[in-house]
């Protein structure tokens, strides 16, 4: 079988995750001494109208590398659980990718149109990923040197279907003392937060004021750790554990959250 028809059909599943730039980079290999193949995905963040000129956009990837890299680019549809974690499910139906699938050249950059073929009037802002995956397909690069293996690269991007006027509207359902999560001890004050708005909400300058028993504290987003710079996405509820103020009393806490 040649190499252009193993690209086509072939995919690879396991992976080792790490964080590049904002985009979700994942590699796949047994040892890590081996030559990473270098390519790009230009941007990791991109807002879709859902109709329009703006229900197309482009993404880029760029080969920065020595070898020839082959690309398969998808777009999944996104959802997340109470700890923010993704969950993942098929949007073939809802996209136009062109090319699904690249082999590049090193120096080579390609562009790649993403165009919105669903519903034309959602109600609400709808998450994706775009994700733009590595093959391991042979064309003809570095051999790989003996106690070596290659690292393949596989970064998964944000990708919204905006609606006009969607707007983020949070709303705290629950806050209280809960253990620590081991191996930490102590108490957390565990905050349950939902979006009953139409958009994502990203709390970067979080102002968290929580109140027990008359005692009020305000909290500022260097006190945040676990919660700042968390994205909650429109109809989700998220849960979350950031450290409890020595100076406020353990107790259910009536809290208020102030994102600029």
């Amino acid at each position: 079988m040649s190499a252009l028809h193993r690209f086509r059909f072939f995919r690879f599943t396991r992976v080792l995750a790490t964080t590049l730039a904002g985009a979700l980079m994942l590699f796949t290999g047994l040892l890590s001494t081996g030559a990473l193949a270098s390519f790009r995905l230009i941007p990791i963040e991109m807002d879709m109208e859902p109709s329009g000129r703006g229900a197309t956009q482009i993404f880029r990837v760029e080969n920065d590398g020595k070898d020839p890299v082959a690309i398969d680019v998808k777009v999944m549809a996104r959802g997340m659980d109470q700890d923010g974690q993704d969950v993942l499910t098929d949007a073939e139906d809802s996209f136009a990718i062109v090319p699904e699938q690249i082999i590049l050249q090193p120096g080579e950059n390609q562009s790649i149109r993403v165009q919105w073929s669903d519903d034309p009037k959602p109600v609400k802002e709808l998450p994706f990923r775009l994700v733009a995956e590595q093959l391991p397909i042979d064309l003809g690069g570095t051999p790989v040197q003996g106690g070596q293996v290659k690292l393949l690269v596989k970064y998964v991007a944000s990708l919204y279907v905006v609606p006009e006027g969607a707007k983020p509207k949070l709303t705290v359902v629950s806050a209280g003392p809960k253990p620590a999560a081991a191996p930490a001890t102590g108490t957390v004050m565990e905050v349950v937060v939902r979006n009953d708005g139409t958009s994502r909400q990203v709390m970067r300058d979080l102002e968290v004021t929580a109140q027990v028993n008359g005692k009020t504290v305000t909290l500022r987003k260097e006190q945040l750790t676990g919660m700042v710079g968390e994205n909650v996405l429109a109809g989700v509820t998220r849960r979350f554990h950031i450290p409890w103020p020595a100076d406020l009393p353990q107790g259910p806490a009536t809290v208020t959250l102030s994102v600029p």
